[in-house]
């Protein structure tokens, strides 16, 4: 078995994501050691999300949970 970087970096057929009590805290932290990202993080409501390359190109994300909306009884309806 030999591992390798991904041929197209423009393809993605995987990802490795960490999840993290902080996203933009550990943003900031990758950042300054060198890490270049995708994406600043971003509030889905649901999550805190940001993505890098590592040295061989591999897509990782950093992730931090949060809670979606919580919709009261009215507002369902």
């Amino acid at each position: 078995m030999t591992f390798a970087p991904p041929a197209d970096p423009n393809l993605v057929d995987h990802e490795f994501t960490i999840r993290v009590p902080d996203c933009r805290g550990a943003y900031d932290t990758l950042r300054g050691r060198g890490a270049e990202f995708l994406t600043p993080p971003v509030d889905w409501g649901g999550e805190i999300r940001a993505f890098f390359r590592d040295p061989d190109g591999h897509l990782i994300e950093i992730s931090q949970a949060g809670s979606a909306p919580v919709l009261s009884s009215k507002e369902e309806e």
